[in-house]
């Protein structure tokens, strides 16, 4: 443990910062944890999705692992003609499903070759500048907006766990609309962690909401140096704006989302609003006010 800090210290004072391509020199991965409820039968459902965080000198990126993989795909020449054959291919399949009375989609199908993409919520933090980047969409529109590292005000609190071997100190904080119980650990010397939750003195290990719909947990956490990563952002298909107007957007489409699909598909497609899994409410919630 102790030579992975030191080591670790040694990595941050000597890690050169090259503005046009800024490395990572650790890599923690996250399983995320929400809960939805099932509008049709009312049951609480809980979803896990798999999270990396990559650590450089002055900033990290959030991301999911899928959704950048296939991201990377499409700024590619070659990977946009492969994933356009799979795709191809699965909506064949599909067809011939439809056409035969069986059950699996045409989501189904992609989700079994690997071309879904997972969340699209994504963040770079730059803690010179105090400020967080977000990424996200809302029925297929993808939007850019910032975030203010001071938002987030934590107090300190006595309880311990040991997580990953890693002793633990919480800490509490009222967040944009949520109370959040986080542990971190001292002997990993970086002010980051999970989604937007950073600022204390260690690496945050694992948080919760109050109410235990939202929360993060650590699986792993290895030494690296390898590029830090790339939002992939095509400024011609992202529209700029403020996280509560993208949260407001959001919310208006999930409660309407069958409305805005018949819309999108020229009523082709048609979705009962009953048989969707809903989020209880977005990990933020103060765009209510």
């Amino acid at each position: 443990m102790k030579r992975f800090l030191t080591y670790l210290f040694c990595l941050i004072a000597t890690f050169p910062v090259i503005a046009e391509s800024p490395r990572a020199f650790l890599k923690a991965e996250y399983e995320s944890m929400s809960k939805t409820i099932n509008t049709k039968t009312g049951d609480t459902i809980t979803n896990n999705s798999d999270f990396v965080l990559k650590i450089g000198q002055g900033q990290s990126f959030y991301f999911d692992p899928q959704t950048n993989r296939i991201d990377s795909l499409e700024n590619d020449p070659q990977g946009r003609m492969m994933l356009k054959q799979a795709d191809d291919a699965a909506l064949q399949k599909a067809i011939a499903n439809m056409n035969a009375g069986l059950g699996e989609t045409w989501f189904d199908i992609r989700e079994k070759m690997g071309i879904n993409r997972g969340s699209r919520y994504k963040n770079i933090k730059n803690f010179e500048l105090r400020t967080i980047t977000v990424w996200d969409s809302q029925m297929g529109d993808r939007y850019r907006y910032p975030v203010e590292m001071d938002d987030l005000q934590w107090n300190l609190q006595d309880s311990t766990k040991t997580v990953l071997d890693y002793e633990c100190q919480l800490a509490t904080a009222d967040y944009h609309g949520r109370k959040w119980f986080a542990w971190f650990a001292p002997e990993i010397p970086v002010q980051d962690g999970p989604w937007q939750l950073c600022g204390l003195p260690g690496l945050i290990m694992e948080a919760i909401t109050a109410d235990g719909e939202y929360g993060f947990t650590i699986k792993g956490i290895q030494q690296c140096d390898e590029p830090l990563g790339d939002p992939y952002e095509n400024p011609d298909k992202i529209f700029k704006s403020t996280r509560i107007a993208v949260l407001r957007m959001k919310d208006y489409g999930n409660r309407n989302r069958a409305a805005q699909v018949s819309a999108m598909t020229g009523g082709a497609v048609n979705i009962k609003p009953t048989e969707y899994k809903e989020n209880i409410d977005f990990i933020e919630t103060d765009y209510h006010e």
